[in-house]
């Protein structure tokens, strides 16, 4: 595979390919952050729009590029047309695997600016996808677990999926496949550059583009990206703001998210630039019959997802919301009227049908919240719904609070098997989703006992009435 690039390197390969960076250089900023783009003298707004970061639209690695590099290159528009136009991402990560094979051969594709730029871009990344066996120990009881496994799981049907499609074709099966070829790490690799450095642009959509995507992120970001009317991509210095000589310059990665999925996209957690927000997955009953109809039948996944809302009054609490659709799906069963039937259609094509006291409500699996409304056993459905997400809680709040004690992760880390930033970055994600799922069980306790205090007394009003 190819060697990494100092990147006292970097300013050459930009001359060359006419990135313009003007007042700024890419250096250490310290912190543990890696490299950044620092600022040579005072910079602040220009009028004429010139911005400190040119870069040609020729060096953007978008869908479009990769099209227009299967132009110029036959091997690779053949591989393209065997394994990928699926999606963006897909084609992007074709790319950037065959650019990466590159150097383990005398002849190969026809070079381009990503050949050696690929060079340069950091090895491992610290997404979790990346972490060791070890290190990924450190998520369990987070809401991050099973996001994880899935992912890597994903990622291997992907690889194992590129091997079949590309070993058939002879160029491809040498140069990927042959002595020294990729593994599935290189995927790994492949995928977590993606996503810790894609941008959506303004009009190329969504791409990958040089030298930007060396700009650390700033919930406070002094600076904004935007293309010309060529379709370069600009950085300017935001409107007011000014950063001084020998400081960084910052660009924002978007709106703010959830701790979990901020680790898992960009490998770090900015506290300053989160929403208090988790997702859990929910599993229907062990001994539902109907489980594996409501799985197929239900839009969208199967979850409870908690967040903090804001304070209605300055200082007062401020709130906890759950939003879960498939739980009052969850809670139904045949007893209570809900059906599944095998119908055929216009077509003789059979599908599955989802009824509701009779009625098919297959567009409606997500609305059953509403649906339940107007039954007579609502509160009922209502207490099940709460309970269930109860115990969810609850279990949640058990594994995230086991683990292993500091000193047990000293000698791990000692070994190099764990290092300092997954159990730091780890730890902080615990305690964050850890707060958040006590303030949460506490609400429910409330919900619960309500609930339970309604039914009771329904059911006292509908016997003494009889």
């Amino acid at each position: 595979m190819t060697s990494q690039l100092p990147m006292d390197a970097f300013p050459t390969w930009a001359h060359l390919n006419d990135l313009c960076l003007t007042h700024v250089k890419l250096q250490d900023v310290g912190e543990g952050k890696g490299l950044g783009l620092i600022a040579d003298s005072i910079l602040e707004a220009d009028a004429a729009g010139n911005g400190i970061l040119k870069i040609p639209h020729d060096l953007v690695l978008s869908g479009e590029a990769v099209e227009d590099f299967a132009k110029v290159d036959q091997n690779f528009k053949r591989l393209l047309e065997a394994a990928g136009r699926q999606s963006t991402r897909g084609d992007i990560m074709l790319y950037l695997v065959s650019h990466y094979a590159q150097a383990g051969h005398l002849k190969g594709m026809s070079p381009t600016p990503w050949t050696e730029y690929i060079r340069f871009l950091p090895r491992p990344v610290s997404v979790p996808t990346m972490w060791t066996e070890q290190e990924r120990m450190l998520l369990k009881g987070t809401s991050l677990e099973t996001a994880l496994e899935a992912k890597r799981l994903s990622l291997g049907k992907e690889f194992d999926t590129l091997r079949e499609k590309s070993e058939v074709l002879p160029f491809w099966n040498e140069f990927l496949w042959g002595s020294g070829g990729v593994c599935l790490d290189d995927w790994v690799l492949a995928d977590a550059w993606y996503r810790s450095r894609c941008l959506e642009l303004p009009r190329s959509g969504t791409a990958m583009v040089p030298g930007l995507d060396m700009v650390n992120h700033s919930a406070e970001a002094s600076t904004y990206y935007d293309e010309d009317n060529n379709d370069n991509v600009v950085l300017h210095i935001r409107p007011a703001c000014q950063v001084l000589g020998g400081d960084e310059v910052t660009i924002s990665y978007g709106d703010a998210k959830p701790a979990s999925e901020m680790l898992f996209s960009y490998g770090f957690i900015d506290p300053n630039n989160i929403v208090d927000k988790l997702t859990l997955r929910l599993d229907p009953f062990a001994d539902d019959p109907l489980a594996r109809a409501k799985l197929r039948i239900f839009k969208g996944a199967p979850a409870l997802t908690i967040s903090r809302g804001d304070a209605q009054e300055e200082q007062g609490p401020t709130p906890i919301e759950w939003h879960s659709p498939f739980v009052y799906l969850m809670c139904l069963n045949e007893e209570d009227g809900l059906a599944f039937q095998l119908l055929q259609d216009t077509a003789g094509d059979r599908q599955l049908r989802l009824f509701w006291q009779g009625e098919d409500k297959t567009d409606q699996a997500d609305e059953f919240e509403s649906l339940i409304q107007s039954h007579e056993l609502c509160q009922v459905f209502q207490l099940r719904a709460v309970t269930v997400l109860h115990e969810k809680i609850e279990e949640q709040l058990a594994r995230i609070s086991r683990g292993p004690a500091d000193e047990q992760l000293e000698p791990l880390q000692e070994a190099g098997l764990m290092r300092a930033e997954c159990i730091s970055t780890a730890r902080m994600l615990k305690k964050m989703e850890r707060r958040l799922l006590v303030n949460a069980l506490e609400a429910l306790d409330d919900e619960v006992s309500f609930m339970f205090w309604l039914v009771r007394v329904s059911w006292m009003q509908s016997t003494f009435c009889q």
